[in-house]
């Protein structure tokens, strides 16, 4: 396994996350690929079954998204929030516009995406890397077959040659190194579906969820963890973003005992969303900053125990 997580919250101060500052997360190690031998085969309940090569996928009609990438945690510890998250912009073609082409049968629910990675995650041997999403979202106009990130080529730690995009879903979904679509009326029974990546749901925690949907999160960015203010106005800022975007933010200054609301800039694309609060500490003393997000599907960030839950921030004023 690889992985590379430079930045801390309080680093996330551009809305465009630099490359050389995002994650990286490879469960099985990065492959080895040879672009001219390399294709995209797209097939199962189709029409039309299509090899693409990279020089065929470069002439289609390109696109770009603003998007929230963001890495759901550790499949073993499923609700300790990891809060590993950027921002970036995506380019390549819509897989829409390429399943019309070949025109998905009736009796297809669910695409799988396949990687070109193999080897053991965990203790278990997979032959590649196996996601799957339902037709309907994979249907949806800005889900991305993507070969650059923020108007340069994807490097190879990042995907190269192409890399699946589910705009709202976590970072697991968006497969990369992709080298087979497969259409289908089943889901994958590969690890990453079937073992790692479910959430137990219900009272009895019998019932599996995937781990699809990005739920309401948010993060201080401005003050940083333990640091030191003066006795005077403050502008409290940060992050929040969700699948379905953010409604509103609320900001406790006191851990969560009172809440009020902070004012949430406007959604650009599937990008996250930058919030303010205009804060004047009453005295000196140490204080307790937390942000609580709710989505325009009205579910609210849960303060502990799932993990979306609250951040903190222990700062002094003097």
């Amino acid at each position: 396994m690889i992985t590379k997580f430079p930045l801390g919250v309080h680093d996330l101060e551009s809305f465009i996350t630099p490359e050389n500052q995002l994650f990286v997360l490879s469960h099985m190690g990065i492959p080895n690929i040879d672009i001219n031998q390399w294709r995209l085969k797209i097939s199962g309940l189709v029409e039309q079954t299509i090899e693409l090569s990279y020089e065929k996928l470069l002439s289609l009609e390109y696109r770009e998204l603003t998007v929230f990438h963001q890495c759901s945690g550790n499949p073993l510890q499923p609700k300790v929030p990891a809060r590993t998250i950027s921002n970036v912009i995506w380019g390549g073609v819509s897989f829409r516009a390429i399943l019309n082409q070949l025109q998905v049968k009736s009796l297809a629910r669910y695409v799988w995406f396949i990687g070109s990675d193999h080897g053991v995650y965990e203790g278990v041997s997979s032959d590649s890397y196996i996601k799957d999403i339902p037709i309907e979202k994979a249907l949806e106009k800005d889900v991305l077959l993507a070969y650059k990130l923020n108007g340069k080529p994807l490097s190879i730690e990042r995907g190269f040659p192409l890399r699946l995009v589910v705009p709202g879903y976590y970072g697991t979904n968006s497969v990369k190194w992709l080298s087979d679509i497969y259409v289908t009326d089943k889901r994958s029974p590969g690890t990453f579906t079937t073992t790692f990546y479910n959430d137990r749901v219900g009272e009895d925690a019998a019932t599996l969820k995937p781990v699809w949907e990005v739920a309401p999160e948010s993060v201080i960015v401005h003050p940083h963890q333990n640091q030191v203010l003066n006795l005077q106005p403050q502008t409290l800022w940060g992050w929040a973003w969700a699948s379905s975007g953010i409604w509103s933010v609320d900001v406790s200054t006191d851990g969560g005992i009172t809440w009020q609301s902070a004012e949430v800039e406007a959604r650009l694309q599937y990008a996250w969303q930058r919030f303010t609060f205009q804060w004047t500490p009453p005295t000196p003393g140490k204080y307790n900053l937390m942000s609580r997000a709710t989505d325009c599907n009205k579910a609210i960030q849960p303060i502990q125990e799932e993990r979306n839950a609250v951040y903190a921030v222990a700062i002094t004023v003097k």
